[in-house]
């Protein structure tokens, strides 16, 4: 069937909108701002405490957010379930689906196979299925997770256009049956002049891991670090900034090391709040492990921690090394080697001038991942 032109779009994301949390949802914020500034109608389905329905053009119809607390999987189906009934009654308006992340789209392979009237485009910064074996997992988790992967991988090949977070994400796909052709890529990015740039005076002592604290985020190699750092640093200070399901281990492993008095934890805090602890700190650490669905992506915290001028260390891993260069605006340390990320803080803490080279050149690279040229990137690929 011919598809029609577009003037209705149906946006979806897990992330929450309003506060906003999540990487994703800036993103996805940014694109119902582009997609609206083109004169489509405009309904986004999302998680969000919205003043109203309507609010500059655009429809809201708010869904709770996955927790993911007790089961990932039973989270997932609860969230798609909720998401379904909220889109039905504005199904029909579609022309084109955007989803963000396959979390917020398990359903729409089924609909586009019976209904067909609509173009499904998909926004991929993270495969999930991928991440199952590392984390934690019942029995039933374990049993259905190579069917979740296959399906994940459907519901991929299954959207006529696909954004990825990066080349190594679409190599990827392309090795898992998806056609080339209809894959853009297209990094993750920030609004640099919505990052702190000033720093605060004991800044040169801090050491910032912000976002979520999940398996995949491996943070508790930072707090393993920490006793050879405060042996040379006594007065570094460290802010694991973020929630998750890990947050309480980590915590308790910082006790047991004694090293829970050079700790900030907050849990889960509105984007704009945890933003603020980057004038505290100038080094920012990305510890994920060195697997699969990490290699293929790039963290939005990259972008963050550049466009707030702090030095960032981070894992070797693919996705990152397509956008950063080893000595001018990152430094690379072993994947899950304590040691070696504790000497890769200490070189930095013990070098300022190093530490601010590193800082100035990610600063310079940030500007080549606008949040505002992504959209608009994103938005003439998905309507084209």
């Amino acid at each position: 069937m011919k598809i029609k032109i577009a003037n209705t779009v149906i946006i979806m994301t897990h992330d929450s909108l309003a506060p906003v949390k999540g990487g994703g949802a800036l993103r996805t914020l940014a694109v119902i701002n582009e997609i609206r500034k083109r004169n489509f109608k405009v309904i986004v389905v999302a998680p969000g405490n919205f003043d109203s329905e309507n609010h500059a053009g655009v429809l809201y119809l708010p869904i709770p957010a996955p927790r993911k607390e007790r089961s990932q999987i039973l989270s997932a189906i609860k969230f798609n379930f909720r998401l379904i009934v909220r889109i039905i009654p504005v199904f029909n308006q579609a022309n084109i689906i955007f989803a963000h992340n396959t979390i917020a789209c398990i359903f729409v392979p089924i609909l586009k196979n019976i209904f067909r009237h609509f173009r499904f485009v998909l926004d991929i910064t993270d495969i999930h299925a991928e991440y199952l074996p590392i984390g934690k997992r019942n029995i039933i988790e374990i049993l259905v997770a190579p069917f979740l992967l296959w399906y994940e991988y459907q519901i991929i090949k299954s959207a006529d256009q696909i954004i990825a977070a990066t080349q190594a994400m679409k190599r990827h796909l392309v090795t898992k049956g998806v056609r080339e052709n209809k894959i853009q890529v297209v990094y993750d990015s920030v609004d640099k002049e919505k990052l702190p740039k000033e720093k605060e005076l004991s800044a040169g002592l801090g050491i910032i891991h912000l976002g979520a604290i999940d398996r995949q985020h491996n943070a508790e190699i930072l707090i393993k670090a920490i006793p050879k750092i405060t042996e040379k640093f006594p007065q570094a200070r460290f802010f694991i900034i973020g929630g998750g399901r890990e947050k309480e281990n980590i915590q308790i492993l910082a006790r047991k090391l004694g090293v829970d008095r050079y700790c900030v934890f907050t849990g889960p805090l509105p984007c704009e709040e945890a933003r603020a602890f980057l004038k505290k700190t100038n080094i920012g650490v990305i510890t994920r492990k060195d697997v699969l669905p990490n290699r293929i992506i790039t963290t939005l915290k990259i972008f963050e921690y550049w466009a707030s001028k702090t030095a960032v260390i981070a894992t070797s891993l693919e996705g990152i090394k397509e956008i950063a260069t080893e000595g001018e605006d990152v430094l690379f340390f072993r994947s899950g080697d304590a040691e070696d990320l504790a000497g890769k803080i200490n070189l930095l803490l013990g070098d300022r001038a190093y530490a601010c080279c590193l800082a100035t050149g990610g600063y310079r690279a940030v500007d080549r991942f606008n949040l505002y040229r992504a959209a608009a990137e994103i938005v003439n690929f998905s309507i084209k």
